[in-house]
C-alpha cells in the first residue's frame, strides 16, 4: 500500500503534468472560461505614449463556441436509434437494454465520460455494484485521476489514486476525498484544503 506522503506527491506530480494542464485548459474552455478575456486593448495617443484603453471590452468576442461543438459531437455519437450495446441474440439484447441502453443513469454517466473525453482529451470510468446488487458506472474526472505505475514503459497501473472535493466546509474549506485502488481493495482517505491526508 501507498504511504501518504507518497499519496501526496503522486497526486502534486500528477497536477503538474503537461497532460493534466492540456486537460484544464480544455475544461476551462468548455466552461466558456477564453484567453481573451484577459486581453487589454492599447493605442497610442496624439503625443506617441502608449495608453490602455480601458473603456473598450474585448468580452464582446468571447464566445462559448467549443462547449457548442463538444455538446454536438457527444449527442451525435449517442443518437443512435437502436442503443450503442448490441447484440445478434435477442435474449442477450434484452440484458444489455436493461444495462446500458435503456439505462438512464448508464447514459448519464457515459454522457459525463464523452463530454470530458471530448473536452479535455481523456475521461474515466469505473464499474461498482449498487444497491440493487446490479454492475452499475460512474464517470470520474480525468483531473483527478492519478496512474501509479510500477515502471513507466509498463501499461498495468499497480494503483489508481481518485480524488474529488467532496464538498466546501466551514470556512470555504474544501474536503478532498482521495480513493487509493490497487487489485485487491480501495482504502478511503480525506483531506483538508492542502492539509495533512
Amino acid at each position: 500500500m501507498l504511504t501518504i506522503s507518497e499519496i501526496k506527491t503522486f497526486i502534486d506530480n500528477d497536477r503538474a503534468s503537461t497532460k493534466k494542464q492540456l486537460a484544464r485548459t480544455g475544461q476551462r474552455y468548455y466552461e466558456a472560461d477564453h484567453d481573451i478575456k484577459d486581453y487589454r486593448i492599447f493605442f497610442i495617443d496624439d503625443n506617441g505614449n502608449v495608453q490602455e484603453d480601458k473603456t473598450k471590452s474585448n468580452i464582446k468576442i468571447s464566445h462559448p463556441f467549443f462547449t457548442e461543438l463538444v455538446d454536438q459531437e457527444v449527442q451525435y455519437m449517442l443518437s443512435g436509434k437502436d442503443g450503442f450495446v448490441l447484440s445478434d441474440d435477442p435474449a442477450l439484447q434484452a440484458e444489455l437494454d436493461a444495462y446500458f441502453n435503456d439505462n438512464e443513469d448508464f447514459v448519464s454517466e457515459l454522457y459525463e465520460v464523452l463530454t470530458g473525453c471530448v473536452s479535455k482529451g481523456f475521461e474515466y470510468a469505473y464499474a461498482y455494484k449498487n444497491a440493487d446488487d446490479k454492475i452499475a458506472f460512474k464517470c470520474a474526472d480525468s483531473l483527478g485521476v492519478v496512474e501509479v505505475k510500477a515502471k513507466e514503459t509498463d501499461d498495468h497501473c499497480e494503483y489508481v489514486i481518485f480524488w474529488y472535493i467532496d464538498k466546501i466546509g466551514k470556512d470555504n474549506k474544501k474536503i478532498k476525498r482521495i480513493q487509493v485502488w490497487n487489485e485487491k481493495e480501495t482504502h478511503f482517505f480525506c483531506q483538508e484544503d492542502d492539509g495533512k491526508i
